[in-house]
C-alpha cells in the first residue's frame, strides 16, 4: 500500500505558521520525519495560509527536495494555477501525484492535460455538479464517469487513483460501510487504484489514532491502494505492518518484525 505523508498541510496551525514565517528547519524536519517513517509521498497543501498560493507553495517544493532529493510528491489543492507551479517546481526524478479532480467539466478540462504534460498520477474524487453520493453504487457510477472522460483524453488509467471519500462517522455512521463496498466495485472498472484521506473517518471523535487505524485495516482487506495519513502515528503503522503481514504482502512478516525491532508499533 502506498502511504502519502498528510502533516505538510496548511490546514495545522503550526504548519500554516512555519510557511507564514519561512521556517525552513521546521518544514524540512516535517518532511524528513515522514519519510523516515515510511511515507512513499509527501503530501503539499498550501490552501489555507491566508497568503500567497502560488508563492508558498513554490517555497515548500523548494524546501522539501532541498532535505529530501528526487522525493514523490503528492500536490494537493484546490488551485489550478497552484497545482500548476508546483509542477513546474519540481526538479527532482521521483513521481508527481496530483490531489484533485472531481467529475466536475472544469477540474477535468483544466487538470488532465496538466497531468499528462508532467506525467502525474491523478486523485479523482467520486463527487460531481451533484455532490457526493450516499452509495457504494453511487461512487462506483461517478468513477466509471470520469474513467471514461480521461481516458479519452489519453490519460492512462492505472495512474488514475479514486478516491471513494471517507465521511465522519461521528455523523454519518452508515458511510464507512459504503466506502468499503466500494473499494472492489471501482477496482472493477479496469486497472484504476483506489486511494483515501483517513483521517475523515473520525472526525469529531476522541483519541482519532484507533478508529483510523482499525479502519485503515479494514479498507487494506477491502483493496484500498494508498492513504494519506500521518506516518508517525504508532496506531497507523502498527495496523500497516500488521494487515500487510496479514494480507500476504509482507513475505516472513520480516517488515513487521523489522518495525517492532525499531520501536514503531503501538
Amino acid at each position: 500500500m502506498i502511504v502519502i505523508g498528510e502533516r505538510i498541510n496548511s490546514t495545522r496551525p503550526r504548519i500554516s505558521e512555519a510557511i507564514k514565517n519561512r521556517n525552513i528547519a521546521y518544514i524540512a524536519r516535517e518532511a524528513k520525519s515522514q519519510a523516515d517513517n515510511g511515507a512513499d509521498y509527501i503530501d503539499v497543501n498550501c490552501a489555507m495560509t491566508q497568503g500567497d498560493e502560488l508563492q508558498d507553495i513554490d517555497w515548500v517544493m523548494s524546501v522539501i527536495q532541498s532535505e529530501l532529493k528526487d522525493v514523490n510528491i503528492c500536490i494537493d489543492s484546490p488551485n489550478y494555477l497552484a497545482i500548476e507551479k508546483a509542477l513546474k517546481s519540481y526538479k527532482g526524478k521521483g513521481s508527481i501525484m496530483i490531489n484533485s479532480i472531481t467529475g466536475e467539466d472544469e477540474r477535468i478540462k483544466t487538470i488532465v492535460p496538466l497531468a499528462g504534460e508532467y506525467n502525474a498520477k491523478l486523485v479523482a474524487l467520486t463527487m460531481d455538479n451533484k455532490g457526493m453520493p450516499e452509495t457504494a453504487e453511487g461512487r462506483r457510477d461517478i468513477a466509471k464517469n470520469i474513467l471514461d472522460r480521461v481516458t479519452k483524453e489519453g490519460f492512462r488509467e492505472e495512474d488514475l487513483y479514486f478516491d471513494p471519500l471517507t465521511r465522519p462517522i461521528s455523523t454519518e455512521p452508515k458511510q464507512a460501510h459504503e466506502f468499503l463496498k466500494s473499494i472492489p466495485l471501482i477496482k472493477k472498472l479496469g486497472k484504476v487504484k483506489t486511494v483515501c484521506g483517513l483521517s475523515n473517518v473520525s472526525f469529531g471523535l476522541p483519541d482519532r489514532g484507533v478508529i483510523n487505524s482499525i479502519f485503515l485495516a479494514m479498507a487494506m482487506q477491502a483493496g484500498l491502494d494508498a492513504a494519506i495519513l500521518d506516518p508517525t502515528n504508532k496506531h497507523i503503522v502498527s495496523a500497516i505492518a500488521g494487515a500487510r503481514a496479514l494480507l500476504c504482502e509482507d513475505e516472513y512478516c520480516a517488515g513487521y518484525i523489522k518495525a517492532y525491532r525499531e520501536g514503531k508499533l503501538v
